[in-house]
């Protein structure tokens, strides 16, 4: 699962060379990001990158209310080809949401303990998204959204939980972005690609576990 991000503290210029985008328009940089908040994504359209703000929890577009987002922030990977959700997304509606790092609750006992888990070189995680367009027939109200996908957890995130966020390398970007790739083998195993010690994690206090609060003081270490 992976229901609470961090999008602050990335550089314009750094989104532009890791993502290989030529501007970078405003969105919300938030240390504590939940479902049904805009977060940047990065789509692709004949060999160009474009960011702009989803919001998170993927409305299908043939879905009667908007509502229905809610609770499709996460899209498994075991189920891509299955859900209706996400079905037809996952075969042209690929994005990468980009994000400074990620929350997960430990249960020790009847506590849960908050780790903030980032990437140990610094840079921007990529997180494997889908997206869609939905819109209002009475009102034409239009709304993009997406989903982060999950992978069952490994290496040290395991430690503290079952499921972890994909993440995707720089030398993925392009196959996972193509809408015109359609060989679903290939993208799952993409999704499950991610090397060892490529994240890190420590403890942080509470005060993230409010998503009201933002802030540095949401990742410092408890």
């Amino acid at each position: 699962m992976c229901g609470r991000i961090s999008t602050a503290n990335i550089s314009p210029s750094t989104l532009k060379a890791q993502f290989r985008l030529e501007s970078i328009p405003s969105y919300l940089q938030s240390y504590n990001v939940a479902p049904t908040l805009q977060i940047p994504a990065i789509r692709q359209q004949d060999n160009t990158r474009t960011l702009s703000s989803l919001r998170w929890g993927l409305i299908p577009h043939w879905s009667e209310d908007k509502g229905t987002g809610v609770s499709a922030f996460n899209a498994r990977v075991e189920t891509l080809t299955q859900k209706p959700f996400f079905r037809d997304p996952f075969k042209s509606k690929r994005c990468i949401i980009p994000a400074s790092g990620f929350y997960e609750w430990h249960k020790q006992g009847d506590k849960k303990q908050p780790y903030y888990i980032y990437r140990a070189d610094k840079q921007p995680i990529a997180f494997a998204g889908l997206w869609d367009a939905w819109m209002e027939k009475e009102t034409g109200e239009a709304i993009e959204s997406c989903s982060i996908i999950t992978v069952p957890a490994t290496h040290r995130m395991a430690e503290i939980h079952d499921r972890m966020p994909a993440v995707l390398e720089a030398e993925l970007f392009d196959t996972w972005l193509d809408p015109e790739f359609k060989e679903t083998h290939v993208l799952q195993d993409i999704l499950r690609a991610l090397k060892p010690d490529v994240l890190e994690m420590y403890p942080v206090s509470s005060y993230v576990s409010n998503s009201r609060n933002d802030g540095e003081k949401c990742i410092e270490r408890a």
